[in-house]
């Protein structure tokens, strides 16, 4: 059989939706949004295609809800020099992150922090410069927040 290029064409242009649904984490996460979680870890997967950590967090009136943050792929993570026991049960870590679009209890992180203030990273090795830029993202995040509930006061 002779392969065209109308054929390599349109399977490329039929496979490309699929591909890039799976990694758009816009599709799934508000990037015009960052919010700051603490928690304690429940369970660190260390698996592919992301890995995933999932938390108790504080919630209003004294309960706990089960967040689940997801992160880079473990192989991005492990040049970072992580490991599959980088965050074990019991350890208080703080993330930040994109929250879910459909309102769960979810978030596609950026940044995540151990209880004695070591910024960890996000998986791409560029941990000062990131936690700088994430810093800043999310002080603007929270000037606009304030300005919103100020504007609503009389």
């Amino acid at each position: 059989m002779k392969v065209t290029p109308a054929i390599v064409l349109s399977v490329a242009l039929l496979a490309a939706p699929a591909a890039w649904g799976h990694h758009n984490f816009a599709a799934h996460y508000r990037q015009d949004e960052m919010i700051e979680i603490t928690g304690v870890v429940r369970e660190f997967r260390f698996v592919n295609p992301h890995v995933r950590v999932y938390l108790e967090v504080a919630a209003h009136g004294g309960e706990t809800e089960t967040w689940m943050a997801e992160g880079d792929a473990s192989v991005a993570l492990r040049r970072s020099g992580w490991t599959e026991d980088q965050l074990k049960p019991g350890d208080r870590i703080t993330i930040v992150g994109n929250p879910a679009r459909s309102g769960a209890n979810m978030l596609g992180w950026e940044s995540v922090r151990l209880a004695d203030g070591t910024d960890i990273g996000g998986g791409d090795g560029r941990v000062g410069e990131r936690s700088r830029i994430i810093d800043q993202r999310l002080a603007e995040y929270r000037r606009q927040r304030d300005r919103q509930d100020t504007a609503g006061e009389p």
